[in-house]
């Protein structure tokens, strides 16, 4: 009995948190663009509490008081998602639409994912063999310079990262040629008919060319955007270049 009061205590210890913790963020003059490194850091101490816990669970409870606390934890962070899914809203030209699969047919299958075009791009820059190997900058060996930006997705990918879209620009340091492992795709050219192994992303930097007109809105809260994203990838729902698509069979 005085293992499941703690858990009862602790369970709305972590409620009270949660609640502490998203109204002393400043959301009511903010945009999605701004705030997203504040939920970060919510959902950082979330973590962090959902971890601790855990380990003190591991240590001292047994089966059955586990299952209790766990439920407790999981219904905090659902809240805080659910919270942050109708506070975050995205302007719909701020948003862009990228494919991890740019040279399949969407017909046939589908990774997309949204990105905030106002949040700055991480950038990286290292350098490359004739053999592809990572050298230092100063190598007698350096053949190929890469500039990196990593994104900022607004979900996750398939392997639950938000910075999973890394855009990369060759360079070889004895011709001169320049390439890109990302390629601009729109309504009219959806995917890449001609199989080329370098390109590894696609960008519409228009959502219209993607989403079906009678989904496009002024703006998006995150939630909307969660549901579009699962919309978009579910290869039974139509897209808005499916006309185009049906034209060049």
């Amino acid at each position: 009995m005085e293992k499941k009061n703690l858990l009862k205590n602790k369970r709305t210890l972590l409620l009270a948190l949660s609640s502490s913790l998203i109204m002393s963020t400043p959301v009511s003059a903010s945009r999605g663009e701004d705030i997203e490194n504040k939920l970060d850091s919510i959902f950082g101490t979330f973590v962090e509490i959902d971890n601790a816990i855990n380990n003190k669970i591991d240590n001292i409870f047994n089966e059955d008081t586990y299952e209790i606390a766990k439920d407790g934890i999981n219904e905090v962070k659902d809240s805080a998602h659910e919270y942050t899914d109708s506070i975050v809203d995205y302007d719909y030209d701020h948003l862009e639409v990228v494919t991890f699969v740019p040279n399949m047919d969407p017909n046939e299958e589908r990774k997309y994912i949204f990105v905030n075009s106002l949040v700055p791009a991480i950038p990286k820059i290292y350098y490359l063999d004739q053999d592809g190997n990572k050298v230092n900058r100063k190598s007698d060996n350096k053949r190929f310079k890469v500039k990196v930006s990593v994104h900022h997705t607004i979900t996750e990918d398939e392997n639950g990262s938000k910075y999973g879209f890394e855009e990369k620009t060759y360079e070889d340091l004895v011709t001169g040629e320049i390439w890109s492992n990302t390629v601009s795709l729109s309504k009219d050219e959806p995917y890449l008919t001609d199989e080329n192994s370098l390109v590894e992303f696609g960008v519409f930097e228009d959502i219209r060319d993607v989403i079906p007109a009678n989904l496009i809105k002024d703006e998006y809260e995150l939630g909307e955007v969660k549901d579009l994203t699962e919309y978009i990838n579910n290869i039974d729902n139509s897209l808005a270049f499916d006309d185009e698509l049906s034209l060049t069979r």
